[in-house]
């Protein structure tokens, strides 16, 4: 069970734990909170209804769950919508990747950052490590490198405590932080909205389950819920205090993410 709940959890984090201290400062301390809090009871609801509607049709496959339920035109649709979705993800992955991988190979091994570099990482990393993880059938052969990222993530954590250290024991930080910010609201909430969803994967992961209590299953979502809204609200919270007095609170995050990478 720990296995499926550290791959749903992998599968949840995405890019949206970059923009965290940008949305906490923009929508303040205690709204933002309350905002992923509503994200997970949101998000969990869904899964709780996806997965309510597979066990009582047999249904293990998010296309033909919305086959049983609408006719061609639902699964079709469902279908359009899962492309597009998926290819905005490899859009804003590839994004992220091209902006950091060439900052992070040219430390690494002493390069000089070219015009043909970012491409070429680009293409390397779709061709051998998105084209391979892609095609495996099994997603449980993924468990081992899931925990590892999830591992990641908490050292990350870690390291934005220690930025944050002395700033915490400090009053300076509560007189320039916001609280309460709603006029950052409509900015973030889509980045709030999205950084729970885990709805396309769903079916996928639990294909590879058999014989589990619905019980079970919502269990399962649940304490990935739960981990990955502590891990948005660590990062933002803490880089929030660590990097408030920045001009460039989003910018200044990723150049920190770049060189802990």
């Amino acid at each position: 069970m720990r296995a499926y709940i550290m791959t749903l959890a992998n599968s949840i984090i995405g890019v949206s734990i970059l923009a965290m201290p940008f949305c906490y400062k923009e929508c303040g301390i205690l709204l933002s909170t309350i905002l992923l809090i509503l994200s997970n009871f949101m998000s969990r609801a869904s899964c709780h209804f996806l997965l309510t509607s597979a066990v009582r049709s047999r249904t293990r496959d998010f296309e033909f769950l919305a086959f049983h339920l609408f006719g061609s035109l639902g699964k079709i649709s469902v279908e359009i919508s899962i492309i597009m979705f998926l290819m905005g993800t490899c859009i804003a992955f590839f994004v992220v990747m091209g902006d950091l991988g060439p900052q992070i190979i040219g430390e690494m091994f002493n390069m000089t950052n070219t015009i043909a570099l970012r491409p070429s990482i680009m293409i390397g990393i779709a061709v051998f490590i998105v084209l391979p993880l892609g095609l495996l059938k099994n997603v449980n052969s993924l468990n081992s490198i899931c925990t590892a990222a999830v591992i990641f993530y908490a050292c990350l954590v870690f390291k934005i405590f220690i930025e944050a250290f002395d700033k915490i024991f400090s009053s300076v930080w509560l007189s320039e932080l916001y609280f309460w910010r709603p006029s950052g609201l409509l900015q973030c909430l889509p980045i709030f909205s999205m950084s729970l969803f885990c709805q396309t994967q769903l079916f996928d992961i639990f294909e590879s389950i058999s014989h589990e209590s619905l019980d079970k299953l919502n269990s399962i979502v649940r304490s990935s819920m739960n981990m990955c809204t502590c891990v948005y609200i660590s990062v933002g919270i803490l880089g929030y205090i660590a990097y408030h007095d920045q001009s460039s609170l989003s910018g200044k995050f990723q150049l920190f993410f770049f060189n802990y990478s």
